[in-house]
């Protein structure tokens, strides 16, 4: 990994409705997929719906994602 920048983004609808009610993870939000930087809104270490995004700073994203969330992804589309 060459750059600080966040390229994916959770999409899991189990994920984004924890991160919504208040319910996240001990874990960090943050961890590598395809080699570099992803986020997940709750925190999770597995079940993720990975959606590539145009690579943007982890304080960028949430604010973004806190402005305006973004649809899930369908249940059976984890990875």
């Amino acid at each position: 990994m060459n750059s600080n920048l966040v390229g994916h983004v959770c999409r899991s609808r189990a994920h984004v409705d924890a991160a919504r009610n208040g319910k996240v993870a001990q874990g960090s939000p943050v961890t590598i997929h395809e080699g570099g930087w992803a986020y997940c809104p709750a925190g999770a270490r597995s079940e993720h719906a990975w959606e590539a995004i145009e690579p943007v700073t982890l304080t960028d994203l949430r604010l973004v994602e806190a402005a305006r969330p973004r649809e899930v992804a369908p249940e059976d589309s984890r990875s």
